[in-house]
């Protein structure tokens, strides 16, 4: 999602509906096989609604993840309204990716990408124009932290909007309390280092996104959860 501010102001707020206490303990780690769970969050830019993102996390067994995630966003040009939306699958194995299948309309700018692991790199398809690249360690959606063994080294991502090839690393900052939904909650902050842009990112317990956070030509743009649904 990362660059659609240049070219956009955010609209007027918008009314949010009631925040939900989050009923699920953030900092437990423990998860259940067939378990599904939905967070929705609200996306601000320089502290106006533009929209919202809602993650479907569907453990399909104890090593299978499949993650939906759907955004959208409404924002205002000099020449009229901009609209953002993007509608994406993935599917991890043992933390490791196998699929992503997504839908992205970049205010008429449309992508459609299949990417799928292979033996050798990941074959990517972008409005059926095909290539083979690296394994890939993490995909710009963020929804969970990669693996351990991989925090510490330089990280492959592939833009689940476009399918472009990303490169970066992940460093700790720090262990934090924040106020998500009403509640202080215990987060793990990371930071994603990619050339001049950096990418906060905030998880809980369960290695599960609850807040994004960058600058982008003068606009903070977070994206924090607001609630969990089961």
């Amino acid at each position: 999602m990362r660059g659609w501010l240049k070219r956009i102001e955010c609209l007027s707020a918008v009314q949010c509906t009631s925040l939900v206490l989050l009923f699920l303990v953030l900092a437990s780690s423990s998860a259940q096989a067939t378990d599904i769970e939905t967070r929705d969050f609200l996306v601000q830019v320089s502290g106006k609604v533009c929209g919202e993102v809602h993650m479907t996390i569907h453990r399909q067994s104890p090593t299978q993840i499949s993650v939906r995630c759907d955004t959208d966003l409404k924002v205002a040009l000099p020449t009229g309204n901009y609209r953002y939306s993007f509608r994406g699958m993935e599917v991890w194995r043992d933390r490791q990716f196998v699929r992503l299948d997504s839908h992205t309309d970049d205010n008429g700018r449309r992508y459609v990408v299949t990417a799928i692991a292979e033996p050798t790199g990941v074959r990517v398809k972008v409005n059926n124009r095909e290539r083979i690249v690296a394994p890939v360690s993490w995909l710009t959606t963020y929804w969970s932290l990669p693996e351990p063994n991989l925090r510490k080294q330089s990280l492959h991502l592939l833009d689940a909007d476009n399918g472009n090839e990303l490169y970066g690393r992940l460093e700790f900052v720090a262990n934090e309390k924040l106020t998500i939904a009403g509640q202080q909650v215990a987060l793990n902050h990371y930071r994603v280092v990619m050339g001049k842009n950096n990418m906060d990112l905030w998880y809980d317990g369960t290695d599960r996104l609850v807040r994004q956070e960058w600058v982008e030509l003068g606009h903070r743009t977070v994206i924090e959860l607001i609630r969990i649904r089961r």
